[in-house]
């Protein structure tokens, strides 16, 4: 049923500012959640400016890109992942923990936050906030791959198009036939 109904991506990121690499590492696969990619990279600014381009119009966006790029360069490479399984944005949010590594240790305390962020600037860790912003993400980090077919490395964007509109067919052809 995986084949037909692919489990969800996600992108998350270990900043480099965590000193809990290895431990976040193990944290992730003892969840459950199945890294499907995963790659050590140094963002520039202007990819720091692209990463976070959601929030261009909010006030703290210039102090964010600055923050992390100077993170970035200082503390050495992200590791970039995407993350592989049913509900995984939920599941990824809800491992993560609230922004505010204060409001983390309160509401969630198991959470990665909660156990490895300093403060709200060094949250250890990230996860896009919805499937679209996602996807987005993946396209831009990961260019090397689809984000239709990042769950099954094995079979192409165009393979699991055709056969969804092979099933649509059938489906429709059978739904027709009993009435």
């Amino acid at each position: 049923i995986g084949f037909f109904f692919p489990p969800e991506d996600m992108l998350a990121v270990i900043k480099p500012d965590t000193q809990h690499k290895e431990e976040i590492l193990e944290e992730i696969r003892g969840r459950g959640l199945t890294i499907s990619r995963l790659k050590d990279m140094v963002l520039s600014r202007e990819m720091a400016e692209e990463f976070y381009k959601e929030h261009r119009d909010k006030p703290f966006f210039r102090q964010l890109v600055k923050i992390n790029h100077g993170l970035f360069l200082r503390s050495g490479p992200c590791t970039m992942m995407v993350l592989t399984k049913d509900n995984m944005l939920e599941e990824w949010r809800a491992s993560m923990g609230p922004t505010d590594p204060s409001e983390a240790r309160q509401a969630a305390p198991g959470s990665l936050r909660a156990c490895f962020a300093k403060e709200i600037l060094e949250t250890a860790v990230h996860g896009s906030s919805n499937t679209q912003h996602a996807h987005q993400k993946i396209q831009f980090l990961f260019r090397d791959i689809s984000t239709e077919s990042a769950a099954s490395p094995a079979l192409g964007a165009s393979s699991v198009s055709f056969v969804h509109s092979v099933i649509f067919h059938h489906i429709t052809a059978i739904s027709r036939s009993n009435i």
